[in-house]
């Protein structure tokens, strides 16, 4: 009798490994998917904040300074190469320094855009146009300050 117990005890066990490998089969896609998701909008959100801090040097850095446009874009090009490893000037990263004149009291404002790679681009349009990068936006502006 015990006997008869064990064995059928076994044959129960062993349809139960074949439904959790099924069960793992049909699960972990979903769970990958889900984990590469929580990773891109980590790159995504490291990168808003750190062009939104790059600007603001730029834009600080340009409202300072004689020659504003060439203090802008060396402060962000300086800001991103000591922050993110991997950032470079190119087609990646654009700065873009808008200066109606040089008087103090006028308005600067500095948009310093990066393009993340998205990795499922494929699967998801992220970026509307089917590439794999999303572009990321920060803009900072300040006024002139009145030289001494």
């Amino acid at each position: 009798m015990v006997a008869g117990l064990n064995l059928l005890y076994s044959k129960k066990f062993q349809k139960q490994n074949g439904n959790v490998l099924i069960e793992l089969a049909l699960i972990l896609p979903v769970l990958l998917l889900i984990l590469a998701g929580i990773v891109q909008f980590g790159f995504i959100l490291n990168a808003k904040i750190a062009v939104n801090s790059a600007a603001y040097e730029a834009v600080r850095a340009a409202t300072l300074a004689d020659n504003p446009d060439s203090a802008a874009v060396n402060a962000a090009q300086n800001y991103a190469s000591s922050s993110l490893p991997g950032w470079s000037f190119g087609e990646r990263l654009k700065v873009i320094v808008n200066i109606p004149d040089r008087n103090p009291g006028t308005l600067i404002s500095v948009e310093v855009i990066y393009s993340v790679p998205v990795f499922f681009s494929n699967v998801f349009s992220f970026s509307g146009g089917g590439t794999s990068s999303m572009d990321i936006r920060g803009v900072s502006a300040m006024r002139i300050e009145e030289k001494e």
